[in-house]
Order: C-alpha cells, then structure tokens, then sequence
C-alpha cells in the first residue's frame, strides 16, 4: 500500500472498552455508535450516544467516555489536513452530532458508514481496494459537506478573514518548519506579533500551548515514519525536530504510552494490521453479525420517485387556514403607497386576513414614549390602521423595539440597527398603553378590536440573561392585563422563540417561570428560519441547515417541550418563517422557494396554529443594489408587482377548498362537501453541498440548477376513494420552470438591466399559472389520476364532477 494512500486513508477502530480516556489527537474522531449506550464529555461538553448516534470531536480535543457492557462502537480518524487542504481551509472544525439535532443528513453518514465498513471487513487483510478507498472519501465528502464549520460561520466574525489568514499562516508555518528547531519567538516575529499575544491566541484557538501543539505536529510525522518507512528511530527525531532521541522518547511514551522501539517492534509482529489498530475477534464478530442482521435489513427504496396516496372522498374538520398572516414590515414602511399597493395584491390573490408589522416606535411613526405630558401623537398609526381595516384587513402588532435589518448572508448586514434594545420602563410604557387602548376604543367600536393580535417579542439576544427573562415577564403581564381592561377579544401574546437557536435548558427555565405568572399567553409565538446555532471552542456558530424537514422537526421538537411544561393547549404561531434572512438570495426567486413554502405548509399542518411568512413584497427590501428586475428579496411580489413562485405558492393555498381530506408526503387534499375536490401537489428538491457551500448573496441566478440534489420528476398517483361512478372535469394549474418562474422568464430576456414598463407589464402577463383542463373517470367508486411533476414544481388540482 502507498504511502501517500496509507496517510489518506481512514483508520477504524472497533471497540468495546466500556471506559476510554484520550488525551490527544491531531485528527478530528469519528463515533458511530452501533450498539449500547455510552455517554462521552468533552471538556465542557457532555452527550449520550444510544444505538445509530453519531459524533465527531473535533481535533486536539481531550475526551473520555463511559460506556455500557454490550458496547460496540465504530471509532473513525478523520484526517484534518486532507479536509484541509481539500477545502482551502486551515480552520476545519465539525459539527457533527446526532443527539442535538433531527437530519436526514445523518441518515445519509449512517448509510455511508454502513457501505464502508463492509467493505472495511471484505479487504482489510488483502491490501489496496479501489472500492475501499472510494466510500472512505464518500464519507469524507458528505463530512464537509454538511457538517464542516468554518470561520465565516462564526457569530460576529467582522474580523473573520483575517482570522482566517492567521490561522493559515500559523498551520502552514509549523507544517514548514516542523522538523527544524523553532521556537514561538519565531514565529511571533514571522507574524509581527508579540510573544505574549502569541501565547493568548494559541490557548484560546488551539486549546494548548506553542510547544505542545508543535511537538503533537512532530509525533503525527514521526509515527508516520516509523509504521511506513525502515528508518532507524534515531533517524526518525532527528527528521522530525526533536533535538535528541532522549526528547523523542520522553514526548513519545507521554503521548502513546510506550516508546518508538517498542511501537516498532510490535508493528513488525503485526503485519497486514497498519489498516487497522489491532482488535480482538470478538468485536469483529460482532461487527459481521450487527452488518448481516441489521445493516442489510436497510435497503434503497426501488419505488423512489414514485408515490401512491389514497383518501375516501369525505369532508373531515374544517380547513384551518394556519398561512392567513403575512409580514408586511416595520410600520414606517405600511405609510408608504407603494407597500400599500402590494399588500391589497396578496390580500385580493393570496387571501391573507392579516398583516403582522412592527417598530411602533421609530422617528418616522411620531409616537415618543418620554413625552413628558403624555400627549402622544397616534395619527400615524390611525393612517396603517384605518387602512387595513378599509380593506378587510386585520392588525397584528409587535409592540417591541423589533430593529431593522437588510441581511447579504447571515452574517453580513446590509443595513442594520442596534439589537440589543431593552423595554420600556413601567412608569413610560404603563401610561402609553392605557392611552392607545383608550384611543383605539374611541376610534374604534369595540367589535372592531375583536379578532385584533398584540405580540410582545422577547429580544433573543438578552435571553440568556436571567435578570432580561424576569423583566420580560414583568412587561408582559403589566401589557397583558392592560389591554385585557380594556377588551377580552383582542389576542395578546409572544415571546419569539427562534427555532434552531435557544437553549433549551433556558428555555425550559423560562417557560416555567412564566407559567407561574398571572397573565398568560393566547398564543406563544416563535421565528423559524433554517439556521441552527451551536458552541465549538469558545467561539458560537450560526449556520443553514441541512436539514430538508427542519421547520417540521423543530416545531415538533417544540410541541413537545411545549406540552411538558405546561403549554401543550397554547396556541403555536409563527410568526415569522422562511428558509433564509438573506435579502439577497436568488434561491427566493426560483421555483424552489414556491416548492418549499407547499412543502412546509403540509408538513407543519395541524402542528402549528399560524404560520406567518417572512416577507410579503421585495418593496421592504429595496437598498442601493436592487436596481434589476431580481435580486433576491424575500417577498413574495417583485417590487414590479410581479409574483414569484413562492407567491403562486400561497395563491394555490388560498384556492384550497373549506373542508380537510388528508395530506400525504407530497400533496394535501381538501373538499367544497359537494363532490368538489381540491388537491396541491409539489415535487420540492432538496438543496445540496453546491448551495451549503456557497455563501447566501453568491447564488448564481444563471445557474440555479446546481443547488440541488436531483432534478428527477416525480411520478404521483392520487386515488379517491368512494366517490359517485361518472366524469369528472380536472383543472390543473402548474408552476415550474415551464410556466409561472420570472426568472425563467427574465433570462429569456438576458436578464437585461433595463426593461421598460411595456416589459413589465408583459412579464405580470405571462408569470402566470399553466392551466389545462381534461376528463377523468370514476370506476367502482375510485377516481385514480396520474400526475408527473418536474423538479421543484407545484401544481393544484381542482376536481368538480359533470352534472
């Protein structure tokens, strides 16, 4: 076997220690736990791995684990300078762990693992196998792919580039150097930076010191040469920087517990072993039987890309229209004619019924909670509010200091206010609330207020604070029970838990707390973006998830925190969702973004009680940069008034019939009670490494093809059952590529900067649904339809039989 394969190549182990301790490792350890239970901490961190968990600690990271009598773990080296160097990255850090998050990506790794240690059994005493090699770098190629961290991920990363080069300079120094006497004086004045800032950098980034990751460096090497080459072990420190044989095996036997002589000499009575560290047969027996009994019961599904879903043909419960809210934005922007303009369009073809805004309090609006008279000026608020309501529109307020924000990717602001704004005092924001409901009485007769919602949004950036809990729960109840005096159909409640990123051990402490309390919440409110946040080193995390069903899964996660705590019959709306805060993100204008809101809207169906997307139209969005027609606004509506396919989206979802059938994986199917079927259809695809690995504000709008897994249509037979013997008229409208994408149409116009009103007003023409119409039979009471839908496409069937 070659060298250069030998320092590539994946190192098992198979083990069954029910306690291991492991000081040091320069490569990052893979855990695929296959039977027991172990619990394994790492420093501060603790997780309990049961059957089919996954872990990797990352590198240089001292852990020890615990584990049951009936172990039997798979134990990976994961080589960090290949993923280094694959990946252009001196900062490879993973995150990877299958106890804190619900991912069909893990389900991916698992089957990788499977397929590798197979063929780790089959080859393992014969030598080179091109088969071998190949599923161990598919597993390296889905571990970078979904769950490498990198240093533009870190929250807060304003000086992540440079970060970034120090790193590199420091790995590729060493790398260089390595094996000549080097000191960190040296590379301090390599970097121009003091010796003793050095020293603090290495401690926090490293977790060790200089000298205990330059000699970790050199033993990496050394055992290289003393498994693959003849070198004599005196050869071997010299080569590899230490000063003399005696340093070489004092820092040898510290770190493996024995000395190069030793290790020498039991390699030489190993042989065909190097592939592997030397186990007992009885795990490898147990590790051929868990294969043959468990492993080869998984099987690829060889129905893939079709689908069967049946119904009997009967109204069930009333549809609840859970996608009826729309944010609008802040209120400052609701002033403004043109977003008045948009919101009359989603109301009139999307069927919203309400419109979440925010900011009350801004300049523009002209309502100043420190007036010292208390004579606050509500005539900017009258002129959103008389609006909506001459439009059979309904308010839903966020009463915080919710701060603006313009986002190129997660951690890149276009435009952004302060975050962190604390509420009000009681002594300003008392005598302001019993002054707007007093108003809004006079103004309003009290049915009006009827069906209103007040939300009170809980900053998530002081949550962690326990005195910031305490005074949140204070403001709530001083605001609950005020607005309560004044009426009781009038819906008040928050706190915005954003899905992916609380702790739960607060989060449980908080909703405790506030169970205690005197006023409680009509609904808990809660923000779903596809972001999840964690802690590596000392530094946090946000990053897109791969997760496919990461709104479902999360809301899930929630119903059940939810019910444990006491919340099980309180109402859960979102009220803000969407897969990304990019406002300049080409992925929301692509017929992909139609998929996901469909996909999403079954899937938390009868989860959550409100579903509220976050945006309504690109006017919200507009800056300096979004002169072109597309520019990757959030909204609905391009600012030329032009719906995208996450418009015709909920477009379809309004044309929903009153009466819920039944949902599959793929469609929900409604009824009119009267023999009239509505079902909506979509063939979402799933993003891939291409979309991970790019950053939000670089998705290319020419080529959008290549962010996703596959683009196989889906073959879907819809079957209703109990239905009258006779003809049946299907309607069928699609939104694809083929029909209802403007992006598919401006790049037939070659995405031209400059389009007169003439091509606008042709683009709303033509954006539209494909409608076809064609006949249907019903036979021994079933109606069957065959339907193929394109990657990404959705489609709404309306089925009405011929009298």
């Amino acid at each position: 076997m070659s060298e250069y394969a030998k320092k590539d190549f994946l190192q098992i182990s198979i083990l069954n220690r029910q306690q291991l301790h492991d000081t040091f490792h320069l490569d990052a350890q893979l855990f695929y736990l296959l039977e027991g239970t172990m619990q394994v901490a790492v420093r501060e961190y603790t997780t309990n791995l049961k059957a089919e968990d996954v872990l990797v600690i990352n590198a240089n990271k001292e852990y020890q684990y615990h584990a049951s009598e009936d172990l039997l773990l798979v134990r990976i080296s994961i080589p960090t300078q290949l993923i280094s160097r694959m990946v252009q990255s001196a900062d490879v850090v993973f995150w990877c762990d299958s106890t804190r998050e619900n991912n069909r990506r893990y389900d991916e790794l698992r089957k990788a693992l499977r397929q590798l240690l197979h063929r780790y059994l089959g080859v393992r005493d014969r030598g080179e196998d091109f088969g071998y090699y190949a599923l161990c770098y598919r597993v390296l190629d889905i571990l970078s792919n979904y769950f490498l961290m990198r240093v533009t991920d870190r929250e807060g990363a304003e000086d992540a580039e440079r970060f970034e080069n120090r790193i590199l300079q420091i790995d590729n120094y060493i790398q260089a150097n390595y094996d000549r006497p080097i000191s960190s004086r040296d590379l301090a004045e390599k970097l121009y930076l003091s010796q003793g800032y050095l020293s603090r950098f290495f401690k926090r980034n490293y977790n060790m010191s200089f000298a205990e990751y330059l000699t970790g460096i050199r033993l990496y090497h050394a055992m290289d040469d003393l498994i693959y080459t003849t070198k004599p072990i005196t050869r071997v420190a010299y080569d590899n920087g230490f000063a003399n044989t005696a340093a070489f095996n004092k820092a040898f036997k510290d770190k493996y517990g024995k000395t190069p002589s030793v290790v020498r000499q039991n390699l030489s009575t190993q042989k065909g072993e190097q592939a592997r560290p030397a186990e007992d047969e009885t795990t490898e027996q147990r590790l051929a039987r868990y294969l043959q009994q468990e492993g080869m019961q998984r099987t690829d599904d060889a129905e893939a890309g079709k689908q069967t879903v049946e119904w009997q043909a009967r109204a069930g419960a009333a549809l609840r229209p859970v996608w009826d809210t729309i944010n609008a934005g802040a209120a400052v922007d609701l002033l403004k004619s043109e977003v008045r303009e948009h919101l009359l369009v989603l109301a009139d073809q999307m069927g919203f019924a309400y419109v979440r805004f925010w900011n009350l309090f801004s300049r523009e609006m002209l309502l100043d909670l420190h007036t010292p008279d208390q004579s606050y000026n509500f005539s900017k608020l009258d002129s959103i509010l008389d609006f909506l309501l001459e439009h059979n529109l309904k308010p839903h307020m966020e009463l915080g200091s919710k701060p603006r924000r313009l986002y190129r990717n997660v951690q890149t602001a276009i435009e952004q206010e302060p975050l962190d704004l604390p509420l009000p005092e009681p002594e300003v924001w008392e005598p302001f609330l019993h002054a707007l409901m007093r108003h809004l009485q006079r103004r309003y007769h009290a049915g009006e207020l009827d069906g209103w919602r007040m939300e009170v949004w809980f900053n998530e950036s002081r949550r962690a604070d326990p005195e910031a809990a305490c005074e949140y729960l204070a403001f709530f109840n001083s605001t609950a029970s005020i607005v309560r005096q004044y009426t009781t159909g009038l819906q008040i409640g928050g706190c915005g838990l954003r899905l992916g990123y609380e702790n739960e051990e607060r989060t449980v402490e908080f909703l405790r707390a506030w169970r205690q309390q005197p006023c409680q919440p009509d609904f808990l409110s809660a923000l779903c973006y596809a972001y999840e946040r964690g802690q590596i080193h000392q530094d946090r995390y946000s990053r897109r998830s791969t997760d496919n069903e990461f709104l479902l899964h999360q809301v899930e996660e929630l119903r059940t925190l939810l019910a444990r705590e006491g919340f099980g019959d309180t109402p859960l709306w979102l009220t803000e969702w969407n897969l990304t805060i990019s406002d300049r993100n080409f992925i929301n204008d692509t017929c992909f973004k139609g998929a996901y809101i469909v996909k999403n809207a079954i899937d938390a169906y009868g989860l959550a009680d409100r579903m509220a997307y976050f945006l309504g139209s690109d006017r919200v969005s507009e800056h300096y940069d979004s002169s072109m027609l597309l520019y990757g606004g959030t909204g609905l509506l391009t600012k030329d008034t032009i719906l995208k396919p996450a418009g015709h989206a909920f477009r379809f979802l309004h044309m929903l019939f009153p009466y819920f059938v039944g949902k599959g994986e793929n469609c929900l199917a409604t009824t009119d009670g009267h023999g009239a079927f509505a079902i909506l259809c979509h063939n979402q695809k799933e993003l891939n490494h291409n979309y991970y690995l790019s950053r939000e504000d670089e998705i290319q709008r020419d080529s959008t093809w290549k962010y996703y897994e596959d683009r196989n249509p889906l073959q879907l037979t819809l079957r209703l059952n109990g239905m009258a013997d006779g003809s049946y008229q299907v309607k069928i409208y699609q939104v694809g590529q083929q029909a209802g994408s403007v992006l598919e149409a401006w790049a037939e116009m070659e995405y031209q900067p400059d389009l007169s009103r003439h091509d606008i007003q042709y683009l709303q023409r033509v954006c539209g649904p494909k409608l076809t119409i064609r006949t249907a039979e019903a036979e021994n009471g079933v109606l069957s339809l065959e339907i193929e839908l394109q990657a990404n496409e959705i489609r709404l069937l309306h089925i009405r039989p011929i009298r």
